[in-house]
């Protein structure tokens, strides 16, 4: 067993790295497009030509490069406020327990929180795609919640998580089996 897994009965704890460097990075890329779009629009005394089909005269450029940079700036607020949301979460883990599992799940509209699945509701533990980059998907009755493998700790695979997984769920219907 590693560090921080237990007996059957007990739970386990997986930590996740939370996803700061992904987001604040492009909150940074598009903060930089948003500032030259901006400054574009702001000075721009030409007209522009979009692979030989769509061609604007200076005015509606102006209107093309003003879109544009409002667009990248709405990116980058996004980029900031996932992080926060995110950072806002106490704990960002994996709790694998007797009868339930516990992760994070994140709505764009109601933000991060954990969400707590009872293990006799999982219906399908997954890896997609099959290749790089590999996202834990576990499904329930009415939706998913997918677990990004570069949030699981250095040394721990996506596949491992899931064999973790499917391990407590059908240890959970035999148990439930032999009940009834």
């Amino acid at each position: 067993m590693k560090a921080g897994e237990h007996a059957a009965n007990d739970a386990l704890e997986i930590p996740l790295r939370r996803p700061y460097p992904e987001l604040l990075l492009g909150a940074l890329f598009f903060a930089v497009c948003a500032a030259v779009l901006t400054h574009r629009a702001q000075t721009n005394d030409r007209g522009l030509i979009l692979n030989g089909i769509l061609h604007f005269e200076p005015g509606g450029a102006d209107v093309f490069y003003a879109v544009l940079a409002i667009l990248s700036w709405a990116f980058c607020a996004l980029g900031v406020l996932a992080a926060a949301r995110f950072a806002a979460l106490k704990e960002f883990r994996i709790v694998l327990g007797p009868r339930s599992i516990t992760l994070p799940s994140m709505h764009p509209l109601r933000g991060a929180r954990e969400v707590t699945v009872p293990l006799d509701r999982v219906e399908s533990v997954e890896l997609q795609p099959p290749a790089k980059p590999i996202t834990l998907v576990i499904r329930e009755d009415d939706r998913s919640h997918n677990i990004p493998q570069r949030w699981l700790p250095r040394g721990r695979s996506a596949d491992e998580v899931a064999g973790a997984i499917i391990a407590r769920v059908r240890g959970s219907q035999a148990g439930q089996r032999a009940r009834g």
